[in-house]
C-alpha cells in the first residue's frame, strides 16, 4: 500500500482536530499551518472528510472545523476510504471480473491476504490510538 499525499494530510488534519478541545471550531488556515498542509490542497481535503461525515463546519467570524463524532468513534479505515478510495493491492480483489486470470492466478492468495491484513489494521484502530497520551509521549 502506497498512502498518497492527500492521504497523510487528511490523517494529519483529522490528528491535529482531534487534539483540540472537542466542540472547539478550527480554522482552515491554523490547521494548514500547524500542519504545513498547502492551505488550499487542505481545503479539497476538509470538503471530502465533510461529505463523509466525519468533520462539520461552522461559517463566519467563530466558525471553522470540528469532528463530527468523538476520536474514540472514528475508525481510521473511516479516513482513509474516502481520500485513497479502495485500498486493494490490485483490482481483482475487490472486482473478480477485472481479471481474466482470476480462476487460476497463483498470486492472488498473496493480494487477499495483504488486502485483509491491510484492512483489519485500518478497522482495529481509532483516531482516538493516534492521539498522544500525554502533552509529549507518542504511544507506538
Amino acid at each position: 500500500m502506497k498512502v498518497s499525499t492527500k492521504c497523510r494530510y487528511g490523517l494529519r488534519a483529522m490528528i491535529y482536530l482531534a487534539s483540540r478541545n472537542s466542540g472547539t471550531h478550527v480554522r482552515r488556515s491554523d490547521i494548514a499551518r500547524q500542519e504545513s498542509i498547502p492551505n488550499q490542497y487542505l481545503e479539497n481535503i476538509l470538503l471530502l472528510l465533510r461529505k463523509a461525515g466525519l468533520i462539520t463546519v461552522v461559517r463566519g467570524a467563530k466558525g471553522g472545523f470540528a469532528l463530527a463524532r468523538s476520536p474514540e468513534k472514528i475508525k481510521i479505515a473511516d479516513i482513509v476510504g474516502p481520500l485513497e478510495g479502495p485500498m486493494a493491492p490490485v483490482q481483482c480483489v475487490v472486482n473478480p471480473a477485472s481479471c481474466n486470470k482470476i480462476r487460476d492466478c497463483r498470486a492472488r492468495l498473496l493480494w487477499d491476504k495483504l488486502y485483509l491484513a491491510e484492512k483489519q489494521i485500518l478497522e482495529s484502530m481509532t483516531l482516538q490510538d493516534l492521539l498522544p497520551t500525554r502533552k509529549d509521549e507518542w504511544v507506538i
